[in-house]
């Protein structure tokens, strides 16, 4: 009877840790993978390629609406202060942007590594139960 139940709560134990590795342990991954701070540096990092990109492609895509008021005004433009005045604006919505992506990816290690933590415990409760039922 014994066997019976210690083979219940192991195939129980097996199929969390089945479940999770099909669903949630696929996104924990990189909490498995990286430090928290390698972690985070790798996302800030993708996070500043496609901000930049995104960046400019809004800044032409505003040049192209609005083309035909610049090349009005080309000769009376201040093109060191527009220049000045576009990296600031650059700088200041990256600032934001990593900001959010620093929050972002803090939270999510932070939760991915309890999860990994809990999927931890019912792997030793596993090893646990298989020692149990050897000992039998």
């Amino acid at each position: 009877m014994g066997d019976i139940m210690l083979n219940q709560e192991r195939v129980c134990e097996m199929t969390r840790l089945a479940i999770f590795d099909q669903g949630e342990g696929r996104e924990c991954r990189p909490m498995i993978q990286y430090f928290r701070k390698d972690y985070i540096a790798r996302e800030l990092l993708k996070s500043f390629i496609t901000g930049t990109v995104a960046f400019f492609v809004c800044v032409a895509a505003l040049g192209l609406y609005h083309l035909e008021e610049l090349m009005e005004q080309i000769n009376i433009l201040d093109i060191p202060k527009l220049a000045v005045r576009g990296i600031l604006i650059y700088m200041a919505c990256m600032a934001v942007y990593l900001s959010i992506t620093y929050a972002v990816y803090h939270i999510r290690y932070t939760k991915g590594r309890q999860k990994v933590k809990k999927y931890y415990l019912h792997l030793k409760r596993v090893n646990r139960l298989y020692r149990e039922e050897e000992q039998m």
